[in-house]
Protein backbone atom coordinates (compact mmCIF):
# COMPACT_ATOMS: atom_id res chain seq x y z
CA UNK A 1 0.00 0.00 0.00
CA UNK A 2 3.19 2.40 0.65
CA UNK A 3 4.55 2.16 -2.83
CA UNK A 4 1.25 2.47 -4.58
CA UNK A 5 0.66 5.70 -2.23
CA UNK A 6 4.37 6.63 -2.96
CA UNK A 7 3.59 6.24 -7.05
CA UNK A 8 0.80 8.35 -6.66
CA UNK A 9 2.38 11.08 -5.61
CA UNK A 10 4.76 11.01 -8.17
CA UNK A 11 2.26 10.51 -10.61
CA UNK A 12 0.39 13.74 -9.02
CA UNK A 13 3.56 15.74 -8.73
CA UNK A 14 4.60 14.89 -12.55
CA UNK A 15 1.13 15.24 -13.47
CA UNK A 16 1.05 19.46 -12.11
CA UNK A 17 4.56 19.68 -13.84
CA UNK A 18 3.12 18.76 -17.37
CA UNK A 19 -0.20 20.22 -16.56
CA UNK A 20 0.93 23.53 -16.30
CA UNK A 21 4.06 25.38 -18.52
CA UNK A 22 4.79 28.31 -18.76
CA UNK A 23 2.82 29.74 -22.06
CA UNK A 24 -0.22 28.88 -19.44
CA UNK A 25 -1.97 31.26 -17.79
CA UNK A 26 -2.55 30.51 -13.67
CA UNK A 27 -4.91 28.54 -12.67
CA UNK A 28 -8.21 30.87 -11.96
CA UNK A 29 -8.30 32.10 -8.59
CA UNK A 30 -4.61 32.52 -8.83
CA UNK A 31 -2.70 35.52 -8.27
CA UNK A 32 0.50 35.79 -10.20
CA UNK A 33 2.48 38.59 -11.56
CA UNK A 34 2.70 39.38 -15.50
CA UNK A 35 6.55 39.73 -14.18
CA UNK A 36 6.87 36.39 -14.14
CA UNK A 37 4.29 34.96 -16.43
CA UNK A 38 5.98 34.36 -19.88
CA UNK A 39 3.79 34.23 -22.89
CA UNK A 40 5.08 34.12 -26.56
CA UNK A 41 3.10 35.23 -29.53
CA UNK A 42 2.91 32.34 -31.25
CA UNK A 43 1.11 30.93 -28.35
CA UNK A 44 -1.21 34.26 -28.09
CA UNK A 45 -1.45 34.12 -31.74
CA UNK A 46 -2.64 30.69 -31.76
CA UNK A 47 -5.27 31.66 -29.04
CA UNK A 48 -6.68 34.31 -31.63
CA UNK A 49 -6.74 32.06 -34.68
CA UNK A 50 -9.19 29.35 -32.72
CA UNK A 51 -11.32 32.19 -31.00
CA UNK A 52 -11.28 35.21 -33.43
CA UNK A 53 -10.15 34.37 -36.93
CA UNK A 54 -10.99 31.02 -37.48
CA UNK A 55 -14.52 31.54 -36.75
CA UNK A 56 -14.99 33.74 -39.47
CA UNK A 57 -14.97 36.81 -37.13
CA UNK A 58 -11.84 38.81 -37.88
CA UNK A 59 -10.19 36.76 -40.78
CA UNK A 60 -9.22 39.45 -43.02
CA UNK A 61 -9.85 39.80 -47.05
CA UNK A 62 -13.03 39.81 -47.08
CA UNK A 63 -13.75 40.20 -43.13
CA UNK A 64 -17.00 41.68 -42.09
CA UNK A 65 -15.64 43.75 -38.89
CA UNK A 66 -12.96 46.42 -38.96
CA UNK A 67 -10.41 43.99 -37.22
CA UNK A 68 -7.71 42.20 -39.31
CA UNK A 69 -6.99 39.33 -37.58
CA UNK A 70 -5.07 37.55 -40.58
CA UNK A 71 -1.21 37.62 -38.61
CA UNK A 72 0.87 38.53 -36.23
CA UNK A 73 1.63 41.39 -37.22
CA UNK A 74 -1.81 42.86 -38.02
CA UNK A 75 -3.01 41.60 -34.47
CA UNK A 76 -0.16 43.90 -32.84
CA UNK A 77 -0.93 46.56 -35.36
CA UNK A 78 -4.39 46.55 -34.33
CA UNK A 79 -4.01 46.76 -30.66
CA UNK A 80 -1.33 49.64 -30.73
CA UNK A 81 -4.01 51.51 -32.53
CA UNK A 82 -6.53 50.60 -30.47
CA UNK A 83 -5.44 49.21 -27.28
CA UNK A 84 -8.53 50.91 -25.01
CA UNK A 85 -10.82 49.25 -26.82
CA UNK A 86 -8.71 45.92 -26.85
CA UNK A 87 -8.76 45.46 -23.00
CA UNK A 88 -12.33 46.70 -22.84
CA UNK A 89 -13.40 43.64 -25.31
CA UNK A 90 -10.84 41.12 -24.94
CA UNK A 91 -9.01 41.23 -21.53
CA UNK A 92 -11.07 43.61 -19.13
CA UNK A 93 -13.26 42.13 -15.95
CA UNK A 94 -16.16 42.77 -18.44
CA UNK A 95 -15.04 41.49 -21.82
CA UNK A 96 -17.52 40.50 -24.46
CA UNK A 97 -15.35 38.71 -26.88
CA UNK A 98 -15.82 36.36 -29.13
CA UNK A 99 -19.78 37.89 -29.17
CA UNK A 100 -21.49 35.17 -31.04
CA UNK A 101 -23.92 32.83 -29.63
CA UNK A 102 -22.33 29.52 -29.47
CA UNK A 103 -18.88 30.33 -28.91
CA UNK A 104 -17.88 29.90 -25.06
CA UNK A 105 -16.24 33.46 -23.74
CA UNK A 106 -12.32 33.48 -23.53
CA UNK A 107 -11.75 32.03 -19.51
CA UNK A 108 -10.37 34.65 -17.34
CA UNK A 109 -6.82 32.86 -17.39
CA UNK A 110 -6.73 33.15 -21.25
CA UNK A 111 -7.88 37.02 -20.94
CA UNK A 112 -5.15 37.64 -18.20
CA UNK A 113 -2.29 35.72 -20.32
CA UNK A 114 -3.40 37.90 -23.29
CA UNK A 115 -3.27 41.13 -21.44
CA UNK A 116 0.44 39.93 -19.85
CA UNK A 117 1.48 39.73 -23.18
CA UNK A 118 0.16 43.02 -24.11
CA UNK A 119 1.33 44.56 -20.86
CA UNK A 120 5.24 43.38 -21.83
CA UNK A 121 4.88 44.93 -25.17
CA UNK A 122 3.85 41.57 -27.28
CA UNK A 123 7.20 40.18 -27.12
CA UNK A 124 7.87 37.40 -29.81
Amino acid sequence: MKSFLTGMGVLMCCAGYVACTSEQAPKPGTSVSCESTVVTSARIYAIIQQNCTNRSCHPGGSSPLVADFSTLAKLKTYIHANGSNWRLRVTGPTADMPQFTGYPPLSPATRDSIACWVDKGMPD
